[in-house]
C-alpha cells in the first residue's frame, strides 16, 4: 500500500496562481516583440507569433483553468482551477493539456521549416518540395488527432470511478470520496500502448527536426562564403534561438512524460516529487521568454534599450529633484 495524501497542496496551488501571472506577463511581452519588433525577419515572425500564442494558451490551461493535483502513485488525480467550477473532468482537461503540449512541440518544429525554407530560397538549392511540407503538416495533424484520441478513450466514466476504486484500491476509496473531482485511469495494456504511440510520434518528430537541422547547419556553412557577414550572422543568431527556444520547450514536455514512467514503475512516498516536476513545467515560459529575449539580437537590443532609458529617466528625475531644492546658504541682510 502507498501512501497518498489526498489533502490540498495549497502551496501548490498558491504557486499556480503566481508562476501563471507571471507566465501571462512573460507571454504578452514576447507577444508584443514578435508584432510589433519583428519587422527585419519577413513571415517568419508568425510562426514565431504561432509558437508563443500556443505557450501562452497551454500556460493559461494549464495554471489558470486546470490547476492539477496529482494522486501518485496512482494514473490519478483532480483540478481545483476555473474548469471545476463549471464540472469539467480532469480527464477532458488532461485532454486538452495534451493537444496543447503536442501543438506548441510541433508548431516550434515548423519554425525551423520555415527558417530551412528561407535559408534554401537564399541559397537557391536543397528547398524542401510543397509536397514534403505539406507531408509534414499531414504527418503532425494526425500525430495530435491520434494521440489526443487515443488518450480520450484511456478514462474511466465518471459514473464507473468510485467503484473502480471501490474494486481495485478500498483502502483509497474514503480519501477519493472526499475529493470534489477527480480522474482515475486503469494502466491497462491499452493505456501503454497509448504512452508507447505517443512516445514514439515525439521521437519521429525529433528525427525529422535533426534531419532539419542538418541540412539548415549544411546550408550555413556554403551560405557563409555567399553573403554579407551581418546576413549570415542573422540566420544563424535565428536558429541557435530556436534551439535554445525547443531545449526550454522540453521543460514542460519531460516532466509529464517522466511522471507516466515513474508511475509504471511505482516509487513509494514520491508524491512531492511528482509535484515538483509540475512546477518545473509550468516553469518553461518564463524560461522561453527569457531565452528568447537573451538569444535574439533585435529583442535583446530593444530590452537593453529599455532599461537605459529606464535608467537615464530615473537619473533626469534625480538631477530635477536636486535642482529644485531651496539653496540652504543663508544671505545675511543689513
Amino acid at each position: 500500500m502507498y501512501d497518498i495524501d489526498f489533502t490540498i497542496p495549497y502551496w501548490l496551488i498558491t504557486y499556480y496562481h503566481v508562476i501563471g501571472i507571471i507566465s501571462l506577463m512573460f507571454d504578452a511581452f514576447s507577444i508584443y516583440l514578435v508584432l510589433f519588433k519583428s519587422s527585419k525577419i519577413d513571415n517568419f515572425r508568425y510562426f514565431l507569433l504561432n509558437f508563443q500564442l500556443a505557450c501562452a494558451v497551454t500556460d493559461v490551461q494549464l495554471t489558470f483553468l486546470m490547476q492539477p493535483v496529482p494522486l501518485y502513485p496512482l494514473v490519478s488525480g483532480y483540478i481545483l482551477g476555473f474548469l471545476s467550477h463549471f464540472g469539467v473532468t480532469t480527464h477532458n482537461c488532461m485532454t486538452i493539456v495534451i493537444a496543447c503540449l503536442i501543438y506548441q512541440i510541433e508548431s516550434m518544429i515548423f519554425c525551423f521549416v520555415r527558417k530551412h525554407q528561407s535559408i534554401a530560397n537564399t541559397l537557391k538549392k536543397y528547398i524542401m518540395p510543397s509536397w514534403l511540407v505539406w507531408s509534414l503538416f499531414v504527418f503532425f495533424a494526425f500525430d495530435i488527432c491520434a494521440v489526443v484520441g487515443l488518450y480520450s478513450r484511456t478514462g474511466i466514466p465518471t459514473e464507473k470511478q468510485l467503484e473502480f476504486v471501490k474494486n481495485n484500491f478500498p483502502e483509497y476509496y474514503s480519501g477519493f470520496q472526499s475529493l470534489p473531482n477527480f480522474s482515475i485511469y486503469d494502466p491497462d495494456t491499452f493505456f501503454v500502448m497509448t504512452v508507447l504511440f505517443a512516445v514514439t510520434c515525439g521521437i519521429v518528430s525529433f528525427l525529422i527536426l535533426c534531419l532539419v537541422l542538418a541540412n539548415i547547419f549544411r546550408m550555413l556553412s556554403i551560405l557563409k562564403t555567399q553573403i554579407s557577414a551581418s546576413n549570415y550572422q542573422k540566420h544563424r543568431a535565428a536558429i541557435w534561438s530556436l534551439l535554445a527556444q525547443f531545449a526550454t520547450s522540453s521543460v514542460c514536455v519531460v516532466p509529464p512524460i517522466f511522471f507516466v514512467f515513474v508511475v509504471l514503475i511505482g516509487i513509494n512516498g514520491a508524491q512531492i516529487i511528482v509535484e515538483l516536476l509540475l512546477v518545473i513545467a509550468c516553469f518553461h515560459s518564463t524560461l522561453n521568454v527569457s531565452v528568447l529575449i537573451l538569444t535574439f539580437p533585435p529583442y535583446r537590443k530593444f530590452v537593453v534599450s529599455l532599461i537605459w532609458k529606464q535608467k537615464r529617466d530615473k537619473k533626469r528625475v534625480g538631477i530635477s529633484v536636486l535642482s529644485l531644492k531651496p539653496s540652504s546658504i543663508v544671505v545675511s541682510h543689513n
